[in-house]
């Protein structure tokens, strides 16, 4: 499937006028080979459909132009868009844009609290565009209630954002509330903002507007990502699309953090103005897209908007060819054209020479079920992790799309693509914002960014900097780092103890750490002294003063000396815990002492070691190989719980 949208708007356009011109226009759009359309439901103050939360708010149902009286032109849409399989996602474009010119418009004159204000006092407006304030509760609610009853309401593909949802100039943000938010949580007023447009302004640059900056766009992400959720509560099919400004550029002037949205999973498809009006630069932004902002694995999302019509501009007919072209030569599945009648100049020539070129062949039928496949949906449908201890220390339900286990109080949290961290309380402790985060150990916890690694402590401040081309947790004050193709350990301070020299390692346990070298596996002490040769094909860490070893195809059990206390003889084994070890010999596990005698008859088709004087064991299940994950997953049987022996 490919998704070909296109916007339908009010300015310069006639579609929404009438019935036949609906009807005429979604026809067309189904001959030309589009599958799904981006028509527009608020914008200048009001709804282009019958809105009840207008009413109840404003006194006014639907835009008081003549020719929608007594009629409802999203429904209209809706059912011509059905006869011939066009999917319909209702374009919010105002987004929190209260009126052009104006002052504000009726929105503003009603309820003047809910204006935005700048760093002067005054009601925001930026290019003679007014704003609501996008921080207010008030606000938040009413245009949230917006997106709901339509979803509630018209059978619908899904919802959309664009440049102006969720979104705010950076001027904006000043009123009392707000900034009284911010001081509270930073000591501070918020800064004056830099000259709109004035790259040399060194304001920019100023690490407290930097700070105010993702302040604000946080406040904005954390209330899309509400947004999602209400939205696939409604209906978990619903398609959550947002159009907004290229990133960086729409981040640093209307706070509009789109690459946090992506790695959050806040959106289903996201359709990035490319308005390039030259098909080099266009590479130029899709390209950068394709390698910084989205990964191979959120690539699926990307879904370009592509300029073809603007004021006098219209795109060069062999331009668009080759960004389609240019689009699906590096995996890009569709694009959304910038606008309807962009296809009907000239006699419908852009039209014509898309249906006889590369949307010739159909381009399947709209599939939400297909688009969710990429996203987190699904798993966030019901879902929460209610955290009761045996202690009963920690009793609270939060809810993340995974969830780690507590360790030193804090436990890491994932939503989307992206990690963080919780207190006992359930609280977050900042910004969803590592690649990967590893469970807290002796104070400090392993991240990710961007693959290099660091640490971070329980005030999630970064102690030890993302340097490190791969790392393990703090054991025994040590930890191992890898640089370059090469593995040495580092002390609490982020001080190299023991140099880069390792093909591989594990960490330290009872004061060894065992070592790779020229693929044969040794210990070492804390100077980086070998203790243990390099004797050994695998090996696992020291527990209660044994480790398991592996030569040829057989497993066996070594002291601290390097001397074999239980000669290798098991097919497969485990470490030892509380005096006894799982192995497996003729097809069944058992459990040994250190001793090698069996304590625990081999019985078992798999067996894990004990804690706190049970072990996991299975009977009647078996591996199977997963071709396609090249791995071996034990499935079958019955699972259980045995009492370690007296």
């Amino acid at each position: 499937m490919e998704v070909r949208g296109v916007w339908i708007t009010t300015t310069d356009s006639k579609v929404l006028n009438s019935q036949k011109n609906i009807a005429e226009a979604i026809k067309f759009l189904a001959e030309t080979g589009f599958n799904v359309i981006f028509p527009v439901v608020w914008n200048r103050g009001f709804t282009n459909y019958r809105s009840k939360a207008m009413l109840k708010n404003f006194g006014v149902e639907i835009n008081p132009r003549d020719d929608f009286k007594d009629r409802d032109p999203l429904a209209e849409l809706i059912e011509e868009a059905k006869k011939v399989n066009l999917a319909v996602i209702p374009w919010f474009e105002y987004g929190f844009m209260s009126s052009y010119q104006k002052n504000g418009g009726e929105i503003i004159a009603k309820k003047p609290e809910w204006a935005a204000i700048d760093y002067t006092g005054k009601n925001l407006s930026v290019n003679n565009y007014f704003w609501l304030n996008a921080f207010d509760s008030e606000v938040q609610d009413f245009l949230l209630s917006l997106f709901l009853e339509v979803v509630q309401n018209y059978e619908v593909a899904g919802i959309q954002g664009d440049d102006h949802f969720p979104c705010l100039p950076m001027e904006g943000g000043y009123d009392k509330k707000t900034t009284a938010r911010y001081q509270q949580e930073f000591n501070q007023q918020p800064p004056k903002p830099p000259e709109r447009g004035n790259s040399k302004d060194p304001q920019w640059q100023n690490p407290q507007w930097q700070q105010w900056v993702r302040w604000r766009a946080d406040i904005l992400s954390n209330f899309l990502s509400r947004v999602y959720q209400e939205i696939i509560n409604v209906n978990p099919e619903l398609i959550i699309s947002m159009a907004p400004s290229v990133y960086r550029w729409g981040y640093e002037n209307y706070l509009q953090d789109s690459q946090t949205w992506v790695d959050m999973g806040l959106v289903d498809l996201i359709h990035p103005q490319l308005y390039q009006r030259e098909l080099e630069l266009y590479k130029r932004d899709i390209d950068r897209l394709c390698t910084e902002q989205f990964t191979k694995q959120q690539l699926p999302q990307l879904i370009p908007g592509v300029l073809i019509k603007q004021n006098t501009y219209r795109i060069n007919p062999q331009n668009l060819i080759d960004v389609i072209k240019s689009n699906r030569c590096i995996g890009i599945q569709g694009e959304a054209l910038w606008f309807y009648e962009g296809l009907r100049e000239d006699n419908n020539a852009l039209a014509n020479l898309l249906k006889s070129g590369v949307y010739s062949q159909p381009p399947g039928k709209f599939d939400a079920k297909e688009i969710k496949k990429n996203t987190f949906t699904y798993r966030r449908i019901n879902n929460n992790y209610n955290f009761i201890n045996t202690s009963q220390s920690i009793s609270l339900k939060v809810q993340f799309d995974w969830v780690d286990r507590f360790s030193e109080g804090m436990a890491a949290v994932k939503m989307g693509y992206k990690c963080s961290y919780i207190d006992k309380a359930g609280k977050l402790l900042n910004r969803f914002q590592y690649d990967t985060a590893e469970p807290f150990s002796e104070g400090l916890a392993l991240v990710e960014i961007k693959d290099k690694y660091g640490y971070i402590d329980k005030t999630t401040k970064l102690i030890i900097s993302n340097k490190f081309d791969a790392a393990a947790s703090f054991s025994e004050g040590v930890a191992a780092v890898k640089i370059g193709n090469k593995w040495g350990y580092i002390d609490q301070a982020g001080e190299i103890i023991i140099s880069a020299q390792f093909d591989d390692v594990k960490s330290f346990s009872e004061d060894l750490a065992p070592v790779k070298i020229a693929n044969m596996w040794g210990y070492i002490d804390k100077t980086g002294s070998t203790v243990i040769l390099s004797d050994f094909d695998e090996v696992t860490n020291f527990f209660e003063g044994l480790a398991l070893v592996k030569i040829g195809n057989k497993l066996g059990y070594i002291d601290k000396t390097g001397q074999f206390i239980i000669k290798p003889q098991f097919d497969e084994a485990d470490i030892f815990s509380e005096g006894l070890a799982p192995v497996k010999m003729g097809g069944k596990w058992g459990y040994i002492n250190q001793f090698g005698q069996f304590a625990i008859t081999p019985y078992f088709d798999f067996a894990k070691p004990f804690s706190e004087g049970l072990a996991l064991v299975n009977v009647g299940g078996k591996f199977k190989q997963d071709q396609e994950q090249g791995k071996a997953e034990f499935i079958g049987g019955k699972w259980g719980y045995i009492r370690k022996p007296e």
